[in-house]
């Protein structure tokens, strides 16, 4: 069944997109709805005022996985990243980092292996 390069790529880079939608799906409704929820319920704008192409979702989960520094500067001019950080608990910084890891690793694998397969 899986007798060429190509076909573990196919394999890899499925599973590598279920594994990312399910990520992405689970912290937008998880993590960024609630946080969001909560920081509008306690007076506060939304910390971020726009979203591109559902890349809030992304800036949201830098926000809270990755230490302020930087790749997630205190001073990011599209999300308050003290605020979110403020809201974010456990669970929401795990699903982050799932989300942040998924997508990097299904980003790098898809550009190495179109360009090796090629």
């Amino acid at each position: 069944m899986f007798e060429t390069p190509r076909d573990w790529f196919y394999l890899s880079v499925l599973i590598l997109f279920i594994t990312m939608t399910i990520a992405w799906i689970s912290f937008a409704r998880l993590s960024m709805a609630r946080i969001e929820r909560e920081i509008i319920r306690d007076g506060f704008p939304r910390p971020s005022p726009w979203d591109g192409p559902g890349a809030r979702i992304l800036w949201y989960a830098t926000a809270i996985s990755l230490p302020i520094g930087r790749f997630n500067r205190a001073d990011n001019p599209l999300i308050d990243v003290p605020l979110v950080r403020r809201y974010a608990t456990r669970a929401d910084i795990i699903r982050g980092r799932i989300l942040l890891i998924t997508g990097n690793l299904f980003a790098a694998v898809g550009v190495a292996g179109g360009l090796m397969l090629d």
